[in-house]
């Protein structure tokens, strides 16, 4: 997808508005009245666009546009303040009507913009302006200017490790060099992911540290980027034995030198009952030898189909937050929710179910 320059956007905007107005009855947009401050020619205005509309009974207003880049909650905070800046310092409030513009605008961010009484217009056919006796919303467009991975700085697999403390509830600020320590990743890590975070609004910045403020929206953003299949090796195994906790037993006494902990149904089933499962999956840091598994487990390695899942993690982020239930070791609760959502077989039931507990991960909401 082509990335546009700052110029060109602002030039796909006023056409797009001229294109929208064009469809109401009684909108007239002379042809030469607009006005570009920011990119093209110069102007005293400081708006990166104005338009002139005359309205039936020669009522006249302008369209004062604001033009990012990106779309996302906080480039509209941004554009938003600019807004009320230029209006106070060149027009008479009643006479303007502001709008913030990107290739894309998220919903969030358009939410902002309602609230604000700020019109909205994106490239990808989103839009809301409502003046005068006018009223035009569009909501629901997808992206059309999404990069391959949109948040993929945010849910790399070192920069995951940073989400996992902030996460962890009740919800309170961290230092950055306190979750440099925690994660046990870079100082650069931690401050990318602070960025992102602080981009999509999804968290705050304070005296105390940064604090994730809507856990909600940064799990449903993960689900959407996680990939089971590229974060684990996976091994299956067709066993004799049938009971759970006593295939769990076992295998915790097969590994025990080594760090493990169960997850997906059997991890759930032990944290949360919801759903039955027979499959029983244990993250290893490396897989045991086959002969072990025959001797403990009269078990044998199957392609597909098995009662038992043994997984290595590409990284060991998974085992970050391990909590215990009678001794048997479980991932948290957060990575119990990932691997479970889009696992089949009633998994995202289970998961659902875990996610709207409200011990959830230390618990996120009063």
């Amino acid at each position: 997808m082509k990335i546009l320059k700052s110029s060109e956007i602002v030039a796909e905007v006023r056409k797009r508005l001229k294109e929208i107005l064009s469809e109401v009855p009684g909108i007239h947009v002379p042809e030469h009245e607009s006005i570009s401050s920011k990119h093209g020619q110069p102007s005293d205005l400081g708006y990166d666009l104005k338009v002139r509309v005359e309205q039936d009974g020669d009522k006249e207003q302008w369209l004062c546009v604001e033009v990012k880049t990106q779309g996302q909650p906080q480039k509209a905070h941004n554009a938003i303040s600019q807004l009320k800046r230029d209006a106070e310092t060149h027009d008479r409030l009643n006479e303007r009507y502001p709008i913030f513009a990107a290739p894309y605008i998220s919903p969030a961010a358009a939410k902002i913009c309602l609230d604000a009484d700020v019109g909205f217009l994106d490239l990808s056919g989103n839009c809301h302006l409502a003046f005068g006796g006018v009223y035009i919303h569009v909501e629901g467009k997808p992206n059309q200017y999404k990069p391959k991975r949109e948040h993929g700085s945010l849910f790399s697999t070192k920069a995951s490790r940073v989400l996992r403390p902030l996460l962890y509830g009740p919800l309170r600020p961290w230092k950055v060099v306190d979750l440099e320590r925690e994660a046990g990743v870079s100082l650069g890590t931690v401050s990318t992911v602070r960025g992102e975070l602080l981009k999509q609004a999804w968290a705050e910045d304070t005296e105390h540290g940064l604090r994730i403020t809507k856990p909600d929206a940064v799990l449903d953003a993960w689900v959407k980027e996680d990939r089971w299949s590229k974060r684990t090796t996976v091994r299956e195994y067709s066993l004799l034995i049938q009971d759970q906790d006593e295939i769990a037993a076992k295998l915790h006494r097969l590994v025990e030198s080594q760090t493990h902990a169960f997850t997906q149904w059997y991890g759930a089933l032990l944290r949360r009952p919801y759903t039955v499962n027979q499959i029983t999956t244990l993250y290893v840091s490396a897989f045991p030898e086959e002969h072990l598994i025959e001797g403990e487990l009269l078990g044998r390695r199957v392609d597909s189909g098995g009662s038992l899942r043994l997984v290595v993690p590409k990284d060991d982020g998974v085992f970050l937050g391990k909590q215990t239930f009678n001794g048997i070791p479980i991932v948290s609760d957060l990575q119990l929710y990932l691997d479970l959502i889009d696992a089949g077989m009633r998994g995202d039931e289970a998961a659902k179910e875990l996610r709207t507990w409200s011990e959830f991960y230390g618990g996120w909401h009063e």
